[in-house]
């Protein structure tokens, strides 16, 4: 009884293995880990959320743009600040226009009986095209003042896109077959896809590359020009 009586005592005074493993609390190694693993827990959650908030945020939304009282209106070149130009007519007279800042500004060539928009660049340079007397020209229009653009010898000429260094592209006819054209620096060269039997510069970008249009028996193709 004796014995019996003190591997009882003995029992009640070692500790059981799993209670005493309960007990325990994290090591400094442990704790590090475990304050990791809740670091990118919370990063992970923080980056879902912000991708959910953006996806919301970047819902495409329409905004529709018309010169006031006009019964047409296009828009045709945007800039990065979000200067918007364009066309529109009113009382059967075509007139360029400009939205910035959310406030519309006519565009007119003087004297002319047509002006439209066609292009805008960053620094708010516009380019486009203006018809007087009959006869269409380019015009580019800085810092308040308007030049007007044409190829030697064009019977037209129409300025479509200029980019941040000033460098205008657009299309020319000369008899009777029409040409792109890139002016640049103050010179004019001409643009002509091979074999084609028209070509037409529309855009152009910081670096100088060209896109247009050219057609080759009678049918429309793009164009990549780089440069």
């Amino acid at each position: 009884m004796k014995g019996i009586t003190k591997m009882i005592q003995l029992s009640r005074q070692v500790p059981h293995p799993a209670r005493h493993k309960l007990q325990q609390r994290p090591t400094g190694p442990m704790r590090a880990k475990m304050r990791r693993q809740l670091t990118l827990y919370l990063l992970a959650f923080s980056f879902a959320l912000s991708a959910t908030s953006n996806v919301l945020a970047q819902d495409p939304t329409f905004t529709t743009i018309d010169f006031p009282g006009a019964t047409f209106t296009n828009a045709l070149g945007i800039n990065p600040r979000g200067d918007i130009v364009g066309f529109y007519t009113l009382s059967g007279t075509t007139h360029g226009f400009l939205r910035s800042g959310g406030q519309f500004t006519s565009i007119d060539f003087p004297g002319a009986t047509l002006t439209n928009a066609m292009g805008i660049n960053p620094r708010g340079d516009i380019v486009g095209v203006y018809t007087s007397a009959g006869v269409t020209h380019g015009y580019l229009l800085s810092v308040g003042q308007f030049s007007t653009i044409d190829f030697p010898g064009a019977a037209s000429t129409v300025a479509r896109g200029i980019n941040p260094s000033g460098d205008i592209v657009g299309v020319y006819t000369l008899s009777g077959t029409t040409h792109g054209f890139l002016l640049s620096g103050g010179q004019l060269t001409s643009i002509d896809f091979p074999g084609a039997t028209l070509t037409n510069a529309l855009g152009i970008s910081p670096r100088g590359d060209i896109v247009g249009q050219y057609i080759s028996a009678g049918v429309s193709h793009g164009f990549l020009l780089s440069r």
